[in-house]
């Protein structure tokens, strides 16, 4: 019945539909940039640590959750199980990464577990903007290590183009017979636009590399679907979005009862965001963004298919913010802000003593200024927070805080250099603190220690960028010194839950160290008749040491690299590229090495304007060398596989 009720809502709130010039997208980029960023810039994808992922690069991608779809980008992994993934960025995870909607916090509990989906639905992003290093400022602490901002602006932030368009996207993946389509309409009515977006994506077990056998377990199903309103004059807007999410999954594993595990997670959400432009001397805008977000799912464990697992998160966010003018020779602009958090968060049933039932607020003030001078620009921030965590037994206070900076300077024409430092704290989650209890589907007992203390990093990263056309080339290396570092470890024993055995996971803190290189780039090898052939590559070393003995941490990525040849001309883009994933034997406590991995795709996509149609035809080819391979951040590698070889046909059309 969802199924249904998505595509007819969605169809019978279109009025009349009239052409679009090859729009991209009908929503446009919206003004959320989340870096120290105190206004948008069209150089935000050569700044430091940012990558905008976006066109016929994330449509190719396109994966079940958020994680997959980022893995092969430099700095970015992802770790999971199965159909579940999340984001890694350099080494660190978890409650280190925020993971944003439209510029505002979501919720769910991936970060609790890695068999948790991230709660938002890959087939509505248009937009997918990542930064690399501490996103801290303007995001709260949880924002570490860095921001995955997932872009489907529901609200209209900038002055939309036409009055009336439609979006329409329809896919077919060989592997696990996947189906998924999209539906997204807007209608604009002199100041005010309305839209609405509608998805489906439905498939059954993947095949496996290098056999006819399929990954058990590992069916998904996922149906959303969102409405907007705004108002927009070309100076000021105020909106706000509902939308829904709901999904069936399993967890694929081993064979037994764990192998029966699915999860049914929903989640609605509210958002309103406005910015009103201010005309005096001090201030040039006033912004205020509110978000209340609801998220639950059951887990079905056993032959008889039981509800003995239900997990919950209820977010309310309030952050409202000033941009002021030049204050001092040399500042450009700057702004100044107030943020409030209020998680309520807990799992009920078997595992309720794995993540126990804990209300997590924050009140934070935060301060952003650019800088230019004669030799160098300069962007410095800072913060101060505080969280509160409480259960019905514990209560602990912390006041993280956090400084930025970034130097940059132009060097030659077209490149630049930058050099940055951070200092930033985070505060433990509440499994780090309260956990005492079994983690079925990871097969983990996992043991807290309220005692911890706010995990410091001192981080200094360096790079250079050179961007001439198509000619494109840039270089970060970086040095990230923890102090207090939050581990999760095994200490080798098993503690038996209802006659099967756990591992047991401890959480501690030490200092350890991440090094890492990150070089990609691009070079415009010949012009043949109208198309364009460049050559591209990338690599990304990483690795993480526990400083008092210069051993491995557990669970830092794959060193990967991959190279590849495109063509491209304005109707025509056709791309040959070649993965590696380097073997892991550098590895922590009761780890197990993880052999390397090579992986060939290939995919054609073919633009097209007819009358008032206009749109994408694609063809993509995965692991066209159908090689087995395994991830290691995978939650059971053991046991789940990484996908074969696939081909997917997609039709995106605008109107």
């Amino acid at each position: 019945m969802l199924k249904k009720i998505l595509y007819l809502s969605t169809l019978v709130l279109i009025p009349s539909i009239v052409f679009a010039d090859k729009l991209e997208s009908i929503f446009i980029v919206p003004d959320v940039f989340v870096t120290s960023k105190i206004k948008p810039t069209t150089e935000y994808d050569g700044e430091r640590g940012n990558i905008l992922f976006e066109g016929h690069d994330i449509e190719k991608k396109r994966k079940y959750s958020i994680g997959d779809m980022l893995k092969d980008l430099p700095g970015v992994s992802t770790n999971g199980l199965g159909n579940a993934s999340r984001p890694v960025i350099r080494g660190m995870k978890n409650s280190r990464v925020k993971i944003l909607q439209n510029g505002g916090s979501t919720t769910d509990v991936s970060e609790f577990g890695e068999d948790h989906i991230v709660g938002f639905d890959p087939m509505l992003i248009d937009k997918i903007e990542i930064i690399k290093g501490p996103g801290t400022l303007l995001y709260g602490n949880n924002g570490f290590a860095g921001v995955v901002n997932i872009i489907n602006p529901l609200i209209a932030v900038d002055k939309p183009i036409t009055d009336q368009n439609m979006e329409a996207n329809f896919g077919y993946r060989t592997s696990g017979g996947e189906l998924k389509g999209s539906l997204k309409a807007a209608q604009s009515v002199g100041n005010f636009t309305a839209r609405l977006t509608g998805s489906l994506l439905s498939s059954g077990p993947y095949d496996l590399a290098n056999t006819s056998d399929k990954q058990p377990n590992s069916s998904k199903f996922m149906g959303s679907g969102g409405v907007g309103l705004t108002y927009n004059d070309g100076k000021n807007y105020f909106g706000f979005s509902l939308d829904k999410l709901e999904a069936v999954y399993g967890n694929p594993g081993p064979e037994g009862e764990e192998n029966m595990t699915s999860l049914n997670p929903t989640k609605n959400t509210f958002n309103f965001q406005s910015s009103l432009s201010l005309n005096n001397e001090y201030f040039n805008k006033f912004n205020l963004q509110g978000t209340v977000s609801e998220y639950n799912h059951s887990e079905r464990t056993g032959d008889g298919n039981n509800h003995n697992i239900n997990f919950f998160s209820d977010l309310y966010e309030i952050k409202t913010s000033l941009n002021h003018n030049s204050i001092i020779d040399g500042n450009s602009d700057g702004l100044i802000g107030f943020h409030f958090q209020n998680y309520d968060q807990g799992a009920l049933g078997q595992e309720e003593s794995h993540l126990v039932h804990t209300r997590t607020s924050s009140f934070a003030l935060f301060a952003l200024e650019s800088f230019n001078f004669n030799l160098f620009d300069l962007d410095v921030g800072g913060r101060l927070e505080s969280v509160n965590l409480k259960n019905t037994s514990l209560e602990k206070g912390f006041f993280p805080s956090a400084f930025s900076s970034t130097i940059k300077r132009k060097i030659f024409n077209n490149s630049n250099a930058f050099a940055g430092f951070d200092f930033t704290e985070r505060a433990p989650n509440a499994v780090e603190l309260f956990a005492n209890g079994p983690h079925h589907a990871q097969e983990q007992f996992e043991v807290g220690e309220s005692t911890m203390s706010v995990e410091t990093s001192y981080n200094f990263s360096l790079g250079y960028n050179y961007n001439d056309g198509l000619d494109t080339l840039k270089i970060e290396t970086y040095y990230n010194y923890i102090d207090d570092f939050i581990a999760a470890d095994r200490d080798g024993t098993t503690t038996v839950v209802e006659g099967e055995d756990m591992n047991n996971v401890n959480f501690t803190q030490y200092n350890a160290l991440f090094i890492g290189l990150e070089v990609n780039g691009q070079y415009a090898l010949a012009r043949i008749d109208d198309f364009d052939i460049i050559s591209n590559f990338m690599m990304d070393f990483l690795k993480g040491y526990r400083t008092s003995n210069d051993k491995a941490l557990s669970r830092i990525p794959q060193t990967k690299m991959n190279f590849g040849i495109q063509a491209i001309n304005e109707d025509w883009d056709a791309n040959l590229a070649y993965y590696h994933y380097f073997d892991k034997d550098f590895i922590g406590p009761f780890q197990t090495r993880t052999g390397g991995h090579s992986r060939l795709d290939f995919d054609l996509t073919r633009d097209f304007n007819f009358s008032d149609l206009s749109g994408h035809l694609m063809f993509t080819a995965s692991n066209l060398l159908d090689t087995v391979g395994r991830s290691h951040l995978e939650a059971k590698k053991a046991n789940v596989q990484l996908h074969g070889r696939s081909f997917m046909f997609m039709l995106k059309m605008f109107y």
